[in-house]
Order: structure tokens, then sequence, then C-alpha cells
């Protein structure tokens, strides 16, 4: 099932809203390949959304979030903003098979938003690794802007939310900033904006089906500022490591030579 099918399949009429949701209400479980969705019974406006290990049959990544998407574009020269709140009830297709890497996504009527998360090298720190929005442009909120096939697509590739690896990442928001892809062709003066309030998200979960300890966001600058020494110290051991064997192999092909001309 391809995700531009599923996204097709949804009806349109039943766009987002602009207004906040008031309270949470419990959403019927929804199956989508691998995957459920349900809502949480606290937390108003906050919605669950989780991704299940096909081979396990146990929670990959799990998020919790009251989320909106805001799309900035041109209409006649004024700037225009549509939002689109991600309902309680979305469909979420994830991949888990990899140890290095899974993938969520999230669709509701003519939406769709990916989020991919890796490890780094040592698998000590998992991390956002992209951001990828697609919005159709048949809503009406958008105007019927043209493009290339009715689609809009926005991205965010930067390295956000590190995390070691089995705890969750706890922040009362996130603003991840989502622009074009020239690639894409895409129309002028389009960007936006994935907020995702009261988050609380994990990934590569293995054995529990609740959250594991939170590192919180504002842990995150001492988090960094504790793993840089280390990326700089290991950095100038290598080039260390380098100048030492180039300079070895220089004596050694210099000592050679002495030695095959004093033969001479």
């Amino acid at each position: 099932i391809s995700l531009s099918s599923l996204v097709d399949s949804i009806d349109l009429a039943n766009k987002g809203t602009t207004r906040p949701r008031l309270k949470a209400t419990v959403a019927p479980q929804v199956s989508a390949l691998n995957v459920t969705t349900k809502s949480p019974k606290e937390d108003s406006g906050v919605a669950i959304y989780r991704v299940i290990n096909r081979k396990t049959d146990t929670t990959c990544i799990l998020l919790k979030t009251d989320a909106v998407v805001e799309v900035k574009f041109k209409l006649h020269g004024i700037e225009t903003q549509a939002d689109s709140f991600i309902p309680e009830d979305a469909m979420v297709v994830g991949e888990c098979d990899q140890e290095e890497s899974v993938v969520m996504t999230i669709v509701w009527p003519g939406y769709s938003i990916t989020m991919a998360f890796a490890k780094t090298p040592g698998g000590e720190v998992w991390f956002l690794k992209n951001v990828a929005l697609t919005a159709s442009v048949d809503i009406p909120q958008f105007h019927g802007i043209k493009t290339r096939d009715k689609t809009l697509r926005l991205y965010n590739e930067s390295t956000l939310v590190p995390t070691p690896v089995g705890k969750s990442y706890l922040c009362e928001e996130v603003d991840i900033n989502l622009k074009t892809d020239p690639a894409d062709h895409p129309p002028k003066d389009v960007y936006g904006t994935l907020l995702l309030r009261m988050l609380q998200v994990q990934a590569f979960m293995y054995k529990s089906e609740n959250f594991s300890t939170s590192f919180q966001c504002k842990n995150v600058r001492g988090f960094r500022s504790e793993t840089t020494p280390i990326a700089v110290g290991s950095t100038l051991a290598i080039v260390a490591l380098a100048i030492i064997a180039g300079y070895g192999a220089f004596r050694y092909f210099k000592v050679k030579n002495v030695q095959y001309n004093t033969m001479e």
C-alpha cells in the first residue's frame, strides 16, 4: 500500500480545523499495516501515536503530543496561512525493521507527516533525523495554488531531539521549521512549521509499551556540551595518529632510499 494511496483514500472534506481542541476524546483504534493508534484519557488535546514492530509485536515508536501543522504561502502577493491539527484518530504507518533507523508516518485528510529516527554510530543516542510533510493543494485552505502534482512538500533535515537510548524525550513545545526543496519545483515563498506541544516521544523501544524515564529538553544544551569535548578529543586523536603514521611511512621510505644509494 503506497503512502499516496492512503492519503487519497481519505475524504478531503474532513479537513483539519484551525480551532484548538478543548477536550481529548477516546478514539477507536486504527490499524494500518503493523501499526495502531489511540488517544490517551488524560492531557486535554493530547493524542498518542504508536508504531508496532512486526517481528516482536511490541512498541517501536511512541509519540504523545498535541500537534499542529502551519503552512505559509503567498496568494495574490499576500501571505496566507493554512493550519491543520493532527487528529487523534489519524492513521499511522511505521517501519521498524532496521536496528539503526525507524520511521513513523501519520496520515490524516489531505496531509501526511513522516518522521525518521536514527542512532549515533556508537548506538548510545537516538535522534530525529528528518521530517517530511506533504499537503494536498485540493484542500480549500490552499485556494488551489499551482504545483506540479497538486502536492506541497516541506522538509527539515536537521538533527533534532537527541536523547540517550532507553529514554524518552520530554518537552513542553518543540517547533520544527519546514522548507521546500528546489528539486520539487515548488511554488515560491512557501514554508511551514510543525508545532509539537506537550511533546513526549521515544524511538527504538524494545520491551516496554510505555515511556521510559524522560530526558527533558532543558537538558539538551548540557547534554551536547558534555558530548562535544569527546567528539573533539576523538577527532584530534585521529589526526594525531594520521600524522604519526604518515611520518613513519616517510622515514621508512627515506631509510630504504639511503640504503639503496649506499649499495650503488
